[in-house]
């Protein structure tokens, strides 16, 4: 269990609808209410491991992608797809999920979805809207023996088309980054400055690195160059223990570790950044973090929310394996 804990990394895309619905009267029956305490994504989750996700574009409704053993009755990773809504509510001062029951998808999905389908094990996804003409998802697979950071691309002008003009590219390495230890959970800082993971090609231990990025008109070569680059170790952020799952919002990083001095297995972190420079990490602490493993956590805004997280745990109380939780983190940090 433990060699299963370090490398589950799901991926997932989460539908979103920004509606506050206003004070007037209103019939309206909630499904999951998101408070400052983590809540089980029930409609979403399984029996089986459900985790690691990651939302393209947090605002109106989208769909969700996440890495799931579900279809293979707990034994292989795949990438799936779900749809939700989260809305608020002013009359009841109510932040809601609303599950869509699965349905047709888009030409977008059913492309991206058959493109990297395959026997491996498919883990730590990640949206990344290119400065140019291209967009990007990242996960990492593990067909060579060890994981590697994998990429699909697209012409921004065919997203979620329905027509011939959708063309999805890949999958392809991310070379510059490969070694023949495990690289996984690419994570991108806003400025577009640097690329973020976690490796454990040195020690044995999973640490986090970036590596700095090139100007925007240089961005796609380096993602398909076949010259490989040394990253710099976040000394920061990383520790002697396994630090992993590193994931950026505009200033706040999160990620995951079993350093001492948590509530016990995986913990979740943050850092901030400040001045340039990312902050000593902060553990969330006992109303998030639990003595069993919380793992992969996303952050982003919605309404007036500026941090909600997205995280997987295996804790007792859940659908079984890992299941996807919900919380407002904002009180919560420093």
């Amino acid at each position: 269990m433990a060699f299963l804990k370090r490398l589950i990394i799901p991926l997932f895309a989460l539908v979103l609808t920004a509606c506050p619905y206003g004070t007037g009267d209103y019939e309206f029956e909630y499904q999951t209410i998101v408070t400052e305490s983590p809540v089980n994504l029930e409609g979403i989750n399984s029996p089986y491991d459900d985790y690691n996700s990651a939302l393209p574009y947090p605002a109106a409704r989208i769909g969700i992608f996440f890495s799931s053993n579900r279809s293979s009755a707990g034994h292989d990773f795949d990438i799936i797809f779900r749809e939700m809504d989260l809305s608020y509510h002013v009359k009841d001062d109510v932040l809601d999920v609303h599950y869509v029951e699965p349905g047709d998808f888009s030409s977008f999905e059913d492309i991206l979805l058959t493109l990297i389908s395959s026997a491996d094990d498919q883990l730590g996804p990640f949206f990344f809207f290119g400065p140019m003409e291209r967009s990007y998802f990242f996960y990492s697979d593990n067909q060579n023996g060890d994981y590697d950071i994998r990429f699909t691309h697209h012409l921004k002008s065919g997203f979620g088309s329905y027509g011939a003009d959708e063309v999805l590219h890949g999958p392809d390495t991310l070379k510059a980054l490969t070694t023949d230890k495990d690289e996984l959970y690419p994570t991108i800082m806003e400025d577009q400055s640097a690329l973020f993971f976690c490796s454990n090609r040195e020690n044995e231990v999973f640490n986090i690195y970036s590596s700095p990025l090139p100007e925007a008109d240089s961005l796609h070569q380096f993602f398909t160059s076949t010259e490989t680059v040394d990253p710099d170790l976040n000394a920061i952020l990383s520790s002697n223990y396994d630090d992993k799952c590193p994931f950026i919002n505009k200033d706040i990083l999160v990620f995951t570790s079993n350093r001492e001095g948590g509530q016990g297995g995986f913990d979740l972190y943050y850092s901030l950044l400040e001045d340039g420079s990312w902050s000593d990490p902060v553990n969330f602490g006992p109303e998030i973090n639990t003595e069993y493993d919380e793992y992969r956590p996303i952050v982003f805004s919605f309404s007036d929310f500026n941090t909600l997280m997205i995280f997987s745990s295996d804790r007792p109380g859940g659908q079984g394996g890992f299941d996807l939780y919900m919380v407002q983190a904002d009180g919560h940090i420093q």
